[in-house]
């Protein structure tokens, strides 16, 4: 089996249970708010968004973690590990990406079937759609690679440098909220044009993705805990 594979294997059970319970509390939440007044923002927004954003940050750190030295002492080299890594990576983050949108979509179209729909609720365009994608896919992808990168200083380095790694490893997820977060309203931060804050935040991932590989790929692997 592929590392992909076996890392689908592993978190499947993590993966399918969480999504299960962000709409259950997703529903929960809604009912509970529309019995009230009509809603006037995306509760899927807050829920799916930081889903995307923080589960992605505990699963990167995961990922090196734990799942480094149980892949490596079991014959899988460094770099087939952090291929396999790649590709996982990838898949989450598109994944999360698509399930925000849809989640906004099918949220607002059943907020309408139930006349629950505020008048000013951020209801998805085609264009804003795409619009929204293209926010949290680098958004995602930079929480996943700083989590992953904060695991990789502790687990490389001592204590103190490995502090000081965190602070660079949070660069990606810093950088990226504040360029493209997506708010409860529908909204981007819009603190530059679009093309400069994905450059930005693309640019950002990616410099610290490549310390990560430079890290991992000849890391000594600790021995197990007693």
């Amino acid at each position: 089996m592929s590392v992909t594979g076996a890392l689908f294997r592993i978190y499947r059970p993590i993966i399918i249970p969480f999504a299960v319970l962000l709409v259950a509390v997703e529903a929960a939440i809604v009912s509970v708010v529309a019995t009230v007044k009509d809603l006037d923002f995306s509760m899927w927004l807050v829920l799916g968004g930081s889903a995307a954003k923080y589960w992605l940050l505990v699963i990167g750190i995961i990922l090196v973690a734990m799942q480094l030295r149980q892949f490596v002492v079991n014959g899988v080299t460094r770099h087939e590990f952090l291929a396999g890594l790649a590709v996982f990576g990838l898949v989450l983050v598109v994944g999360w990406a698509v399930a925000v949108v849809l989640g906004h979509e099918v949220e607002s179209v059943l907020l309408d079937a139930f006349g629950a729909r505020a008048a000013n609720y951020p209801t998805l365009t085609a264009g804003g759609a795409v619009r929204e994608f293209g926010a949290v896919l680098p958004v995602s992808a930079a929480y996943l690679v700083s989590g992953a990168a904060i695991a990789a200083g502790f687990y490389r380095f001592r204590v103190w440098i490995g502090l000081l790694a965190m602070l660079g490893g949070a660069v990606p997820a810093v950088v990226a909220d504040g360029l493209l977060g997506v708010n409860e309203f529908g909204g981007l931060t819009d603190k530059v044009p679009y093309p400069a804050a994905l450059a930005l935040s693309l640019a950002a991932t990616g410099l610290v993705a490549w310390g990560f590989h430079r890290a991992i790929s000849d890391v000594a692997i600790r021995r197990a805990a007693a």
